[in-house]
């Protein structure tokens, strides 16, 4: 009886049908829910139309298959891949301190793409198996990454000072300490509710792994410095 009931969820039928497009979006709303609630540019909502669109591509595909007697069901949901590459790529975005943002959004919207693919073709235990896995990396893995990448020899800096003399105590104060400093770009800010006149990004190269509070100590507090960020 229970390998009925199985069997009929992997065919096309009513149950078996509905049960995928909950799946779907249930899955796909949990991973758009983390980015959501992180104010990137594809959230709740975009996770969830993507998944459900792969998820019928798959089922088009393979009712179309089963219709015609094609033997290739995967034509259509090919396509939605491909469709779904230049939909992430709008998400990737380079802020005015020339850090790229949205690689983990444009990435998730591939994912739960090919999520929404393995549940249309009716692969539940696949499906499960990789939703658990891209909840791990979202969730459990940051803290892990953020350990990895809080202590480092290198460190990319976006700074914005009050004068140019300023930017040049900085300076100073990092060759004094051996600290190489290279990648130097300077510009002119025009952000009204800051009283700097300029910005700077730029790489610390530092003869030993440093943590980036002890950056913020070290020249966050100089004179001069009003706003000193990391970036990747």
């Amino acid at each position: 009886m229970m390998l009925e009931q199985i069997k009929i969820l992997r065919e096309l039928t009513l149950p078996a049908i509905l049960l995928r497009i909950f799946l779907s979006m249930l899955f796909s709303g949990i991973l758009g829910f983390e980015r959501e609630k992180k104010h990137r540019p594809a959230g709740f909502r975009t996770y969830i139309i993507v998944c459900l669109g792969s998820t019928l591509a798959m089922m088009t595909g393979i009712y179309i298959s089963a219709l015609t007697g094609s033997s290739d069901p995967a034509r259509i949901p090919a396509q939605a891949i491909s469709g779904i590459g230049f939909l992430g790529a709008g998400t990737i975005l380079v802020t005015k301190q020339n850090r790229v943002r949205g690689l983990t959004t444009a990435a998730g919207l591939w994912a739960v793409a090919c999520l929404g693919l393995s549940l249309g073709a009716g692969f539940y235990t696949g499906a499960l198996i990789f939703f658990t896995a891209i909840w791990v990396s979202i969730w459990i893995l940051r803290s892990v990454d953020n350990r990895l990448i809080d202590r480092s020899k290198t460190v990319h800096l976006y700074v914005e000072f009050t004068r140019m003399e300023y930017l040049s105590k900085f300076l100073s104060l990092a060759k004094e300490r051996n600290c190489v400093v290279n990648n130097l770009e300077i510009s002119r800010t025009e952000d009204g509710k800051r009283d700097a006149s300029l910005s700077a990004t730029m790489t610390m190269h530092f003869h030993e792994a440093v943590a980036y509070s002890q950056i913020i100590e070290t020249y966050g507090c100089l004179e001069g410095v009003i706003f000193m960020k990391k970036y990747d």
